[in-house]
């Protein structure tokens, strides 16, 4: 059932006009003016420009990198990835759980200087950390590779003897 009190084109569901009396917009700026070339009756289409791209991000480099902190959680990878390869070699058993705990800062490592290098090529990080997380990205992510090898070669071990 329709609720009568409604009609087709009520005024009090249509769009208010943005322009006044005399036809200014009343939401355009004090100084601006109209582009003459643009003379469609439609209130609301975009005005012609030279520029095919009205807006051009350009950043300052406003972050500062952490390159060096990915390089410190690679490296707990690649140290957790030695003590599990000490434990395979049965020289101090510790099990597969030193391997399997690095692959979180290993991982961690990885990821976020992957992030840090988008960062950088869009302007927001300066580009002479480059070098770095570039360094960082491929420690975290053999650190993974080490860790996620040693654990499939202790399961392996584990389930042949």
């Amino acid at each position: 059932m329709s609720n009568p009190l409604l009609r087709p084109n009520d005024p009090r569901f249509q769009k208010p006009d943005v322009r006044d009396a005399e036809g200014k917009n009343r939401f355009a700026e004090a100084g601006e003016k109209r582009d003459p070339t643009a003379k469609s009756g439609d209130v609301y289409a975009a005005t012609s420009t030279e520029d095919a791209r009205p807006f051009d991000p350009r950043y300052e480099a406003q972050q500062r990198s952490r390159a060096v902190l990915w390089l410190f959680l690679g490296g707990i990878g690649w140290g957790a990835a030695l003590v599990g390869l000490v434990s395979l070699l049965g020289v101090y058993d510790t099990s597969w759980v030193s391997p399997l705990v690095g692959l979180i800062p290993g991982g961690a490592g990885w990821l976020l200087s992957y992030e840090e290098l988008k960062a950088i090529r869009t302007g927001a990080i300066a580009s002479d950390a480059a070098p770095r997380a570039r360094h960082a990205l491929w420690l975290g992510f053999t650190a993974v590779l080490a860790c996620g090898s040693l654990i499939v070669a202790m399961i392996y071990r584990d389930m042949n003897s």
